[in-house]
């Protein structure tokens, strides 16, 4: 059993001091969220029903962060389809969330397994509109779009994306215009086209880093979301064209609470990519169903 020792009237004045690390080595005092179903704080069995509750690891600093109750910073299944002849939604062996969607006709409506950000978080971030924010998201494609662009696996958004915070169409970091870009980090090996010449399955990692909104924002009505399947502004456009995906890791933080620059928080999280999906990394060798058995 580990040990704590308090320091009784000493008050540490230096911000580069190490900081003790509780649950993970992203965490800040301006943590949000963080999706992980393959964490120790994040583990969820199968896939719960759409409005259950799926642990947010870093509910500890957003508790904190927002003077709430753990219980009211946590994700929330926002939709979940019942798997069908077009849609078949499932966990990985390493946590992942995938959704296998059809491309050879039929679809109906949005087949979609959605996580949304808790409405206490939505709503801070709606009341500070003015602060820093850091999104990231790591996926895998496991097969790959038949559209030019595709479906954002993660966003906060109004009806279009002509009003948003920040989204990831195509998996990529959305170039903001309008708001203020504090960085953005597409896949280095793939980079920035929509439209990949990387067979699939192929990991996929984007960060971005923004203050202030595209043009009127996100309303209160909608939803900071994570998600496979369609939805939203893209839903449209992908109806039997939508590429397949895992979504393995969410994370958002306010960099005006925490005081670190988009720089800072996006080594870190890259650096964690590559030593999960590295050999021996938690995410390393997953399994999953292959799309190729629904059309």
């Amino acid at each position: 059993m580990g040990k704590l020792l308090r320091l009784r009237g000493v008050t540490i004045t230096d911000s580069s001091a190490p900081k003790l690390i509780t649950r993970d080595r992203i965490e800040s005092a301006g943590s949000l969220f963080l999706f992980d179903g393959n964490h120790q704080f994040g583990a969820f069995a199968g896939l719960p029903a759409q409005n259950a509750a799926i642990p947010n690891v870093l509910a500890n600093k957003a508790a904190a962060l927002l003077g709430v109750a753990e219980s009211a910073v946590g994700l929330v299944v926002g939709g979940g389809t019942v798997n069908s002849a077009y849609w078949k939604s499932e966990r990985t062996t390493k946590g992942g969330v995938h959704g296998i969607i059809t491309q050879a006709g039929g679809q109906i409506g949005n087949p979609q397994y959605r996580i949304k950000a808790a409405t206490a978080i939505r709503d801070y971030v709606l009341a500070n509109p003015t602060h820093k924010y850091y999104a990231s998201i790591w996926s895998r494609i496991t097969r790959q779009s038949l559209a030019t662009s595709s479906q954002s696996p993660m966003h906060f958004i109004g009806a279009t994306t002509a009003n948003m915070l920040f989204n990831f169409e195509s998996g990529l970091p959305s170039p903001l215009n309008g708001a203020t870009l504090l960085g953005r980090k597409p896949d280095p090996v793939i980079g920035d086209l929509p439209a990949q010449p990387l067979a699939a399955p192929y990991n996929r990692f984007g960060s971005i880093g923004v203050q202030g909104v595209v043009g009127t924002g996100p309303g209160a009505g909608t939803d900071i979301n994570l998600l496979v399947g369609t939805d939203g502004a893209w839903a449209g456009g992908m109806v039997n064209k939508a590429p397949s995906r895992i979504i393995y890791r969410g994370y958002m933080e306010d960099l005006t609470a925490s005081g670190r620059d988009y720089a800072e928080v996006e080594a870190i999280d890259y650096a964690m990519f590559l030593e999960a999906f590295g050999v021996g990394g938690k995410f390393y060798g997953d399994t999953y169903t292959s799309p190729a058995t629904l059309p």
